[in-house]
């Protein structure tokens, strides 16, 4: 799983050097707060393909589906406990194409979502150490696979927001969690964008090889 990850590292120019190889981008540079314990619900950058150019956008993390319009997003006296209480920062690979929350934004809206690392725990409660996962390589950017939405809710207003795909973990991610988030190379980013295309192969489970983990101090 993914719920919590890093942007520490991440600087508009890496961003745009390397999105630019494949379109132009539209957004005007922006000013990246750097955050090394990012958590859902907060609001993170996305990168989308439209009309054939980049944009990047700050989104919420954790997926507000478009059949929510016109309910509100958090409990209030009014609406009576008719908040959105679904957990949704992460989808599984496995079943995203028929879940009810996520299916729509898998068939046609696809991002991709830049980090530069992220966070996995172990030992028991009370007791537990951090992991944080970066590429293997030294690079500072990562790019996770991620669905999007837009609900126009009462309370809140009109809301994009994403979720992250999650995948079986094997080799070193294995020895720390179960699952781990979709990270993909950049040859794979517009083979993930193109919803003509299958993209169950990016879902594989990989050796693991890509990246290093070192262990956060409390």
């Amino acid at each position: 799983m993914c719920g919590r990850f890093d942007t520490s590292q991440l600087t508009w120019a890496d961003i745009h050097a390397q999105l630019s190889v494949f379109a132009r981008i539209a957004t005007p540079p922006l000013n990246i707060e750097p955050d090394d314990d990012v958590r859902a619900t907060t609001r993170q950058l996305v990168a989308r393909l439209q009309d054939g150019a980049w944009t990047l956008d700050a989104m919420r993390w954790g997926l507000v589906p478009a059949w929510r319009s016109g309910k509100p997003l958090k409990d209030t006296e009014k609406s009576k406990g008719d908040g959105f209480k679904l957990t949704t920062f992460n989808a599984r690979s496995e079943t995203v194409a028929e879940s009810a929350v996520f299916r729509d934004a898998f068939a046609r809206r696809r991002c991709l979502v830049p980090a530069s690392a992220w966070y996995e725990w172990t030992g028991d409660k009370g007791a537990k150490t951090r992991w944080r996962f970066s590429r293997a390589d030294g690079e500072p950017l990562l790019m996770f696979a991620g669905l999007w939405d837009h609900a126009d809710t009462p309370d809140a207003g009109p809301v994009d927001s994403f979720t992250l795909l999650t995948h079986p973990s094997s080799g070193l991610p294995a020895d720390y969690h179960d699952r781990a988030p979709v990270v993909l190379e950049r040859d794979d980013w517009m083979r993930w964008l193109d919803i003509t295309r299958d993209p169950a192969p990016l879902f594989a489970s990989d050796p693991g090889e890509r990246f290093q983990v070192t262990r956060v101090a409390d």
